[in-house]
């Protein structure tokens, strides 16, 4: 066996079966070299740091070696051991400040992604919109210069944890056939409760929980071809909230689209600030939404799994808005500045990578569709329900009018 192969088993013992042959077999260094296939140059340096290194009463011990045992030897040994040539510092790499910052925000946030998500995380959180105080400023600008490679090797270096989930085989779920669907065919509509425990760090979570200034209700709907979402927030879950918005929404792209032949069916659970599984409600909410050539249904409980595409925006909501940003929410106002940014962020700036999307935004997204006034969707307004809502139904009233109008007629 080669010099080479027994450095790798054993480096020590490797380097003293080298210096034996010479030293105690009184072995030329050429016929060693020759023996253990290196060279005889690096026999004689193995020799002369033995001989160097370690001292002359030990040497002697060792060469009569007297059935002592690997361990005993390998300590003796312990000054000819190799230094390590592996690097101190990199130029190229993160900063000792910019390694301590990210491993004390992501174990104080409970983070466990990879470094492309993590990456992503920071980015929002270094994004400028006027709530940051100084020492928050000061944090994102040591952060400035944090490349994407520079991030990866922190999350190497400190072995971040990730939590996955897979389906059982492995594959990969269609939820829709994406190909043939429309800009805003299908939609899904759900609420979301800021303040979750399981998702939230915990000084988040309380700020969200005890300060009454704060909406904790988040009414999300979202298109499933685009993945285009019209966002509300609120202090408390409302039916009548519910329905205004929806009829405002669907409303707003009947106004921007030309299909207006095109059904549009929204899917929704069985909430209370829906209809709550009630019959006679879902016939009122889609004699209403009839008049815009909708209709509303409600997930069969435990069999729709097309429910998780809104349910996986929620996830989203809390890894890139509230996470990242919510140390940032102090109050009413620096609730409504992050909630704008970050519905301009979701719809115009953050890609997606979901099927069909192919990392465009859902705002070009429906520009590569086609659809009409695709910049139009980008403005819709970012409200607090419980101080938009007389506007939101004195807009959706004529809905009302014109359902009521029709039974008349009909009758």
């Amino acid at each position: 066996m080669s010099y080479k192969e027994q450095v790798k088993d054993n480096e020590l013992i490797a380097k003293w079966r080298v210096i034996r042959e010479v030293i105690v077999s009184g072995q030329p260094r050429t016929a060693v070299a020759k023996k253990f296939s290196m060279h005889r140059n690096t026999v004689g340096g193995l020799v002369n740091d033995f001989l160097l290194l370690i001292p002359t009463s030990l040497q002697q011990e060792i060469r009569q070696e007297n059935g002592r045992t690997k361990l005993w030897l390998e300590e003796l040994l312990s000054p000819l051991k190799n230094i390590s040539r592996k690097p101190k510092s990199n130029k190229r790499m993160a900063s000792i400040e910019q390694s301590t910052l990210i491993k004390d925000y992501v174990e104080k946030q409970g983070i466990k992604v990879g470094h492309n998500r993590l990456f992503t995380l920071i980015t929002r959180r270094r994004q400028k919109l006027g709530t940051e105080t100084k020492t928050q400023n000061y944090e994102n600008e040591l952060l400035a210069n944090l490349t994407y490679s520079k991030l990866k090797g922190i999350c190497k270096r400190e072995q971040f944890k990730i939590d996955t989930v897979k389906t059982v085989t492995r594959e990969r779920r269609s939820l829709y056939d994406y190909a043939s669907l429309a800009a805003f065919e299908r939609l899904h509509y759900d609420t979301k409760t800021i303040p979750d425990s399981h998702a939230l760090p915990p000084a988040i979570y309380e700020n969200f929980k005890l300060n009454a200034e704060l909406p904790i209700i988040e009414w999300n709907i979202i298109d499933v071809k685009s993945r285009f979402r019209f966002l509300a927030y609120s202090h408390e879950r409302s039916s009548e909230f519910g329905l205004h918005f929806l009829l405002l929404i669907i409303q707003y792209i009947r106004a921007h689209t030309i299909d207006r032949a095109r059904q549009i069916v929204i899917g929704t659970d069985q909430g209370t600030e829906f209809f709550g599984g009630s019959k006679r409600k879902e016939a009122e909410w889609n004699r209403l939404l009839l008049v815009l050539n909708a209709r509303i249904y409600c997930y069969e409980a435990g069999h729709d799994v097309r429910k998780n595409l809104i349910e996986r925006s929620h996830r989203t909501d809390d890894e890139e808005f509230f996470i990242p940003r919510g140390e940032y929410i102090t109050d009413r106002q620096s609730f409504f500045t992050e909630a704008k940014g970050y519905s301009q962020y979701f719809n115009c700036l953050r890609p997606h990578s979901g099927i069909g999307m192919n990392n465009m935004t859902p705002l070009e997204k429906l520009k590569s569709l086609g659809v009409y006034q695709a910049d139009k969707f980008a403005a819709f307004p970012t409200m607090i329900l419980e101080e938009t809502i007389g506007a939101v139904k004195s807009a959706t009233n004529v809905i009302r009018l014109t359902a009521d109008l029709t039974d008349w007629a009909v009758a």
